[in-house]
């Protein structure tokens, strides 16, 4: 049947409204149906009436409406007396954004009647002689505790009336529903409800939800608003159709969810999680995974983090026990490794991390520590000084520095100096010799490479023209001329406090192609005077020998000896520029260096060639002529030396002793006495055993020079 209802407001002339119901009916039943009116039904007396039809194939015959009902009154509230006011609705629960009509009756016309909503003026239009509607329009939400309405008579003696209407939040689907199983026992439903439309005074709770499953046909009440657990039965049930259903006085609302359960596996965390085999440079991480069967395989994702960053990160596939070696690490860090893992077949989710932290033990440090030195005008008082290590070349924390001073001139005991960290640099008090000095830093692991720095007893330094500069905000600029020759770098050095005596010494290291470079300090005041020092580090590789000879007594020679002579041979037949050719008896030429001072006992032979040969005589002169020119002795320099050298001179000593045959026969000794004997060093018995060393391959020059 159809039923056709009018309903009138204030008169039964006044049709409001009009709609059909339709419904199945059975003889002698009860129907019914329900309607609310925008207007309060306190504020007006409603009027309603209603007529039916058949609308059914099996009856044609009564497929006409009937007459109508008479109208039916509906006064629900009466009047209330001359001097009483009252609003309504009374305590009426919306959703925000909806249109509601309010009214007040007042039981005087005479009543000057205004109405506020939170305290602003509200204006309507009057329905009768003692009505007054207003209708607000997208009633905003203001707290849960309601907003407020209230009406007052304008009089001294005013009466007042007023209501709360509680606007609710428009209730929300539910958002990112979705169910995973971390051991197939459980399901576990998770989603986010959005705002909540609980209000104050119990007037609307918070939302309900409910899950239900359509293939299994069960349903649960959830007891939290964003989270529910479903138990998996042993059915073998694979497939899941969740509803999930929200609602509150208001809305009702509802999304749907349809799943695979082997594809929403999220795994429980790794455990078990240890190092091993921890070294300076690699450890073992080791972890167990929650089996999930025998066919389940996981991914694990291994992170290693160092200095609050991740530095590495690798995928494993695990069955039950996962293991990965972590390499490249750095000596003496802290690390922390850490591991996830997800399902390797139907990939959902990772699991938390699970990890932990391991140091790494020391390592020799892996550089040679930054040397330089000052030296004090016309003296040999040494002060090294070296740079921290960085804790990438340090591998460890450095205990003490090595410091090993060597001779190069007079073979003698190394001298050893142990410095404790921190300090950066230590004096020596060295003699007018040529010295090797090395530098190495130690940890608990070992010792690093060594800084050489060669001190010679002729430095040979030139010094640089003196330039002024300004200095800029950016600290001070500066540029010289490429040194000639080739140059393997530059070093600057200055004084960060210049007038401090202790001056904060600081250097510099530059490339070999760099001829300018800008030195900036946080030291750096203004006003203040400081003096740069640049140095040309050469790779000119020259090598040098020193020879000497003893003294010997002159009672024992008849002529006296005016100064020597030194031959050089080699296989170039190059002379320096300066030094004179000879030619000798054999048209071999040589090099020949003269020596006038007859008390000079020592001659260095500059400008050699590294990873050469050659041959070398010394012998004397007198007025009448040179001695006999023996057999030539045979030295080769060596290799370059690695490291940087100032200035090496390594001496190789020869001791000559002059052995005069005496006059013993009477026909030699006018000869004697009118052309005496040029002595011949080579004769000597002591040269001899020197010559056989020699020519044993036992005494070879051992080092070699850049200039500076």
């Amino acid at each position: 049947m159809v039923f056709q209802i009018q309903i009138s407001r204030t008169e039964t002339s006044n049709v409001i409204w009009v709609g059909n119901y339709s419904t199945t009916v059975k003889w002698n039943e009860t129907v019914h149906w329900s309607w609310e009116s925008k207007l309060p039904l306190e504020c007006a007396a409603h009027f309603v009436r209603i007529r039916s039809v058949v609308d059914d194939a099996k009856f044609p015959e009564l497929n006409f409406w009937s007459s109508w009902s008479s109208w039916q009154a509906v006064h629900v509230q009466d009047f209330l007396g001359q001097d009483a006011l009252f609003v309504f609705p009374k305590d009426k629960l919306v959703e925000e954004g909806s249109n509601v009509t309010i009214c007040y009756i007042s039981g005087n016309i005479q009543n000057n009647i205004s109405c506020y909503l939170e305290g602003e003026q509200i204006h309507g239009e009057q329905l009768d002689a003692h009505v007054s509607t207003f209708e607000l329009k997208n009633v905003p939400f203001i707290r849960k505790r309601g907003t407020n309405i209230y009406c007052e008579e304008n009089q001294r003696n005013a009466i007042s009336d007023g209501t709360v209407l509680f606007v609710s939040k428009v209730l929300e689907e539910p958002k990112d529903f979705s169910c995973e199983t971390r051991d197939f026992k459980t399901l576990s439903c998770t989603w986010d409800p959005g705002t909540d439309t609980a209000l104050a005074w119990s007037k609307q709770p918070s939302q309900s939800y409910t899950l239900f499953e359509s293939f299994s046909g069960k349903k649960k009440h959830c007891e939290e608003k964003n989270r529910c657990n479903w138990q998996i039965t042993q059915d073998s049930q694979e497939i899941y159709n969740f509803t999930l259903i929200t609602e509150n006085y208001l809305r009702k609302r509802s999304v749907n969810l349809l799943f695979n359960l082997t594809h929403r596996v999220h795994p429980m965390s790794p455990f078990n999680v240890q190092f091993e085999n921890v070294s300076a440079t690699d450890a073992v991480i080791t972890w167990k995974v929650h089996s999930t069967g025998d066919y389940f395989t996981f991914l694990c994702q291994v992170e290693l983090h160092g200095e609050g960053k991740m530095i590495q990160q690798h995928n494993v596939s695990v069955k039950v026990n996962g293991k990965y070696l972590l390499n490249e690490l750095q000596p003496n860090t802290d690390y922390v490794a850490q591991v996830r893992c997800a399902d390797a077949n139907h990939f959902w989710k990772w699991s938390e991390w699970s990890g932990g932290d391991f140091t790494t033990p020391e390592a020799a440090p892996s550089e040679a520590p930054d040397v330089w030195r000052t030296m004090k005008s016309g003296s040999h008082n040494v002060t090294l000084f070296w740079k921290p290590l960085s804790k990438f070349h340090a591998n460890g924390k450095i205990r003490f520095y090595n410091v090993v001073v060597e001779n190069l001139d007079k073979p003698s005991r190394l001298e050893h100096h142990s410095i404790p960290a921190p300090a950066n640099g230590t004096e020596l008090t060295l003699d007018q010799c040529s010295y090797r000095i090395r530098v190495t830093a130690s940890n608990s692991a070992g010792t690093s490479p060594a800084a050489v720095m060669v001190v010679s007893a002729d430095p040979g330094n030139k010094e640089v023209e003196e330039e002024r500069i300004k200095g800029t905000e950016d600290g001070f600029s500066m540029s010289w001329k490429p040194q000639s020759g080739d140059v393997m770098g530059y070093v600057v050095e200055w004084c960060d406090r210049p007038q401090n005596p202790l001056c904060d010494f600081q250097w510099k290291n530059l490339g070999p192609n760099t001829t300018s470079t800008v030195i900036s300090s946080d030291a750096f005041r203004p006003g203040v005077r400081y003096n740069f020092r640049i140095y040309g580090l050469s790779t000119k590789r020259i090598a040098y020998f020193t020879l000497s000879w003893k003294n010997y007594s002159t009672k024992s020679q008849p002529a006296f000896i005016k100064g020597y002579r030194v031959y050089l041979k080699s296989k170039a037949g190059q002379c320096h520029p300066g030094v004179e050719k000879a030619v000798l008896s054999d048209n071999t030429v040589c090099c020949q260096y003269k020596i006038d001072n007859p008390e000079q006992k020592t001659f260095t032979v500059e400008n050699l060639q590294p990873e050469s040969f050659y041959e070398f005589l010394v012998t004397p002169y007198t007025s009448v002529g040179e001695g006999p020119r023996g057999t030539f002795t045979k030295v080769r320099t060596p290799d370059e030396y690695p490291s940087m050298l100032l200035r090496v001179i390594l001496p190789v000593s020869f001791c000559v002793m002059l052995l005069v045959l005496g006059c013993h026969l009477k026909s030699q000794w006018m000869k004697d006495k009118c052309y005496p004997d040029i002595p011949d060093p080579y004769k000597s018995s002591v040269l001899s055993l020197i010559k056989s060393k020699v020519n044993a391959g036992k005494l070879y020059v051992h080092h070699m020079a850049i200039e500076d």
